[in-house]
């Protein structure tokens, strides 16, 4: 009997295992058969489901046909170092920009810039955006925290003052881990948890995890999950398999929500079926061996919920990492 059940479990990995290489080897037009907008979306969707090699040529044609924002994500596609840009990732960071991307102009202008030409874009970036600043504008406020390393937290400050979600969330997480003065015990905390919720409310990934992690820990373990769950139904990777890996309970001190393991399958079996593996030091195998060594001990009513769930899921959101 025991030779039996390895024997459908192996066939049962056999069998997912195929579905999941047949997902992998979908087929798309050519980038030259499409509008250069679709070409563009199509890429930056493939490199957010870490399908990279796929969606580079598609980023490539748009970006030469004139896009800049395909410019700018064909450019991402090559960051290797967080600290210094590639040849291949400033040169298309430079086409962006001239194409009019800001986003482009700013990343140009950061210390990454090791190319000679930071200050072409620099100077001018920087006075755009203080006369944006003085006028209350957050976002810029906090644009300008990169730009000056030595006023990076004033800038912060004001741009988390003035309402603005990645800030908030940036200095909660710097206050969190011991920058900043605080006399009074337990203001430190309160402001922390203060910033993160403020980033929540506005939708901040950042934000809402964070705010997320300080209530569980505070014992309100239903509220956190709900956020967790919200951000997962916006369709991204990374809170999809979070969830999974809570409801799978895959680390030891999990022990909220119940363990479901139809509930983590499931949520494995979205991200599995979305998510390629061009990415340095990628979990997907982990995760994939997860999902096959739970599957092979659900019954048949149990994996037909799985699928269910996932089907039912995908049909309404598209999985990619959300930036």
């Amino acid at each position: 009997m025991q030779k039996v059940k390895i024997g459908y479990r192996w066939l049962l990995c056999l069998c997912l295992l195929c579905a999941s290489q047949a997902q992998a080897q979908t087929t798309y037009p050519s980038p030259s058969s499409m509008s250069v907008e679709d070409a563009y979306q199509l890429g930056d969707l493939l490199v957010d489901q870490y399908k990279i090699k796929q969606g580079q040529p598609y980023l490539k044609y748009a970006a030469n046909k004139g896009n800049a924002k395909a410019a700018l994500a064909y450019s991402w596609t090559f960051r290797t170092n967080i600290m210094a840009q590639t040849p291949q990732e400033h040169e298309y960071a430079v086409k962006a920009a001239k194409l009019g991307s800001e986003k482009a102009k700013f990343v140009l202008s950061t210390d990454t810039n090791i190319y000679g030409d930071r200050e072409e874009y620099r100077t001018p970036l920087v006075k755009e955006l203080k006369v944006r600043a003085e006028q209350g504008d957050g976002n810029t406020m906090n644009m300008l925290s990169f730009l000056y390393p030595d006023e990076s937290n004033d800038w912060l400050k004001k741009a988390a003052d003035h309402g603005n979600s990645k800030a908030q969330a940036s200095l909660a997480s710097m206050y969190a881990g011991g920058d900043g003065w605080f006399f009074i015990p337990g203001n430190r905390e309160k402001e922390v948890k203060r910033l993160y919720k403020a980033s929540a409310e506005q939708g901040n990934f950042r934000g809402m995890e964070g705010y997320a992690s300080i209530i569980y820990d505070e014992g309100n373990k239903k509220e956190a999950l709900d956020i967790w769950i919200k951000m997962a139904n916006t369709g991204d990777a990374g809170s999809i398999i979070f969830l999974a890996e809570q409801y799978l309970h895959s680390l030891p001190q999990i022990t909220y929500p119940e363990k479901d393991e139809v509930l983590g399958a499931a949520y494995s079996k979205i991200y599995l079926d979305s998510m390629g593996t061009d990415k340095k030091h990628d979990l997907y195998d982990i995760y994939k061996e997860q999902y096959l060594e739970t599957m092979s001990h659900l019954s048949d009513a149990q994996k037909k919920q799985v699928n269910d769930f996932a089907k039912e899921f995908l049909s309404k959101h598209t999985v990619r990492v959300l930036r």
